[in-house]
């Protein structure tokens, strides 16, 4: 089990790209509760994402790092925004891509990170985060940081070729 020590979040940098993350993009069982499962994704438009997002001035793309044996290693993403100014509030999304450290606590780790930072450097008062209901994982990771449920979109989305509903749980910080 990893330790909240162990994780850092980064601004993802194009310096941040290699092969292994473009090879997570285009695996189906990593991508399989995201909307990326639908994407071809190719060096280019992984690199134009992270671009756009580094320019953006709402929406904020982290690594997730681990430290292992003192070397930062880059297990997956989570993303801040788009953030509403206004209401002070955001969506989360994010994944781990190294399947090796899937069950480790580092989604639930990176998620306690990121609101801290969205209180901290954006005085947010609210994240929300949707997923899949199929998505145990995900369901697990937001209720262990406080999450409730406030939604559920019946027959949203299609998963699997059956309509699913797009649960929807919220926070306030």
């Amino acid at each position: 089990m990893i330790n909240e020590n162990q994780v850092t979040l980064k601004l993802l940098k194009i310096k941040d790209y290699t092969s292994k993350y473009l090879a997570w993009m285009n695996n189906k069982k990593i991508t399989l509760f995201t909307e990326q499962r639908h994407i071809k994704h190719t060096k280019k438009k992984i690199l134009k994402f992270i671009k756009d997002k580094r320019k953006s001035k709402n929406e904020f793309l982290f690594g997730i790092f681990v430290n292992v044996n003192n070397k930062l290693i880059h297990v997956g993403n989570i993303k801040l925004g788009p953030i509403n100014f206004i209401h002070k509030t955001s969506d989360i999304s994010y994944f781990i891509g190294e399947e090796k450290y899937w069950g480790a606590n580092i989604a639930s780790i990176a998620i306690k990170k990121i609101l801290k930072v969205a209180k901290k450097n954006f005085r947010l008062k609210k994240i929300t985060a949707s997923f899949y209901q199929d998505n145990i994982g995900s369901k697990k990771v937001l209720t262990k940081n406080n999450f409730l449920k406030e939604g559920e979109l019946k027959k949203q989305l299609i998963h699997k070729n059956k309509r699913v509903s797009n649960f929807i749980y919220g926070k306030n910080i």
